[in-house]
């Protein structure tokens, strides 16, 4: 499969994502009375979603313009509907084999909670495709965070201040996906959100 992505550019992203996540990291707020200190939240963002254009916090490339998704998110302990993932990804890179490497950032809207908070986490995706391919899905998603970063970079109400760690694992279709406007992705990803 060809993967056509018009606005992102080759460079040296590894190093730049290190300095970006450092430099977030350094950013980080204390988190005051944030009631999440030591807590986690598994969550499950999965169904169908349409790609789209949208504004992006500036990448490390110096990216300020991604290609987006709302994907209804839910409780994966509970499978509640909470709310909808805006998964922005920036910087794409094709990979040997047909995978892909992404500047992820993703913002939780909790759209079923009091209050309606967010929080926006940034990270650095790996798609893969299946190598025993998968009746419904193409491509294994992954995130792994690095010991002692942040990886929460904005967050409102009782994720005002907060700070943490994002790891994510799941599995997409990109049958429909050629890098367009337009385009479908069915998600079914899972987040582990462990707050320091």
């Amino acid at each position: 499969m060809t993967i056509k992505i018009p606005f992102f550019s080759i460079g040296l992203i590894l190093c730049g994502l290190i300095a970006s996540t450092s430099a977030a990291a350094g950013d980080a707020h204390p988190h005051h009375n944030s009631g999440f200190v030591g807590k986690e939240l598994l969550l499950n963002a999965k169904g169908r979603a349409t790609a789209y254009l949208c504004d992006v916090p500036e990448t490390a490339l110096g990216t300020t313009t991604a290609l987006c998704f709302d994907i209804p998110l839910f409780n994966m302990k509970t499978g509640a509907y909470v709310g909808t993932l805006k998964d922005r990804l920036a910087d794409v890179i094709p990979q040997e084999g047909g995978g892909l490497l992404t500047t992820v950032t993703s913002t939780f809207k909790f759209t079923q909670w009091r209050k309606k908070p967010q929080f926006t986490t940034r990270v650095l995706g790996n798609v893969q495709p299946f190598i025993e391919g998968s009746p419904t899905m193409t491509h294994l998603t992954g995130a792994i965070p690095s010991a002692g970063d942040n990886d929460i970079i904005s967050g409102t109400k009782r994720f005002r201040h907060v700070t943490g760690t994002a790891r994510e694992s799941g599995a997409v279709n990109l049958s429909a996906f050629q890098g367009q406007v337009g385009d479908e992705v069915v998600f079914d990803l899972i987040w582990n959100i462990k707050f320091d």
